[in-house]
């Protein structure tokens, strides 16, 4: 047994590293990670003129350009704030983020939720200079890939009613419309569109 003797303040560092550590190792036995690396389908996407993004999972240190990516999307106010996102980072257990990078910097990303025998889409958005490129489609499209992996029988999402090209787009994906929720958006009331897409048509046939 280990015998931690504490002397001042370098000791009493230690220690809190020492016990970070080890919440971490327990942790990550305790809460495996939702999806590893290796179950993104693919982890380059070429863009129109030709240039090549990258895939990966977001960690903490995306923070602050999932926030610039939003500000950029909408007229500089973020929907997740800084609070909301970084839990959903940290809750690595049920939920994740996947980003796109070019030229080392993000430009799009996709949040997800595990929610029982479904994924649900959290959060999506491309910076203005790099839409028009398929990148909301080709994370759609990934992360249908992923659910398949993780055997969940169906991916969710909501989007506002005005949003026309969302939905349109959607459902060009394969997703149906469910119901509508009313004044589902706090920052205006809005309603929102209740979509999903099914894997299991077995789960469609129960409801």
């Amino acid at each position: 047994m280990r015998i931690l003797i504490l002397k001042g303040t370098i000791g009493l560092k230690k220690f809190k590293n020492w016990f970070s550590n080890v919440r971490k190792e327990a942790s990550a036995v305790l809460f495996p990670p939702l999806i590893q690396e290796y179950m993104i389908p693919q982890d380059t996407y070429e863009l129109k003129n030709g240039q090549v993004a990258e895939v990966g999972l977001a960690s903490v240190v995306d923070l602050d350009a999932i926030i610039k990516i939003q500000e950029a999307c909408y007229d500089g106010v973020a929907p997740w704030g800084r609070i909301a996102v970084n839990n959903e980072l940290r809750n690595k257990g049920s939920s994740f983020f996947l980003m796109l990078y070019h030229d080392f910097k993000a430009i799009a990303f996709i949040g997800m939720s595990a929610r029982q025998n479904k994924l649900h889409v959290t959060n999506i958005a491309t910076h203005p200079a790099y839409q028009k490129n398929g990148i909301a489609s080709f994370l759609i499209k990934t992360v249908i890939a992923i659910a398949e992996k993780l055997n969940k029988d169906r991916v969710t999402l909501e989007v506002r009613i005005s949003n026309i090209e969302a939905i349109r787009l959607y459902r060009n994906l394969g997703f149906n419309d469910v119901h509508i929720k009313r004044n589902y958006y706090h920052n205006n009331g809005e309603d929102a569109l209740d979509m999903v897409y099914l894997l299991n048509e077995t789960y469609g046939e129960n409801e």
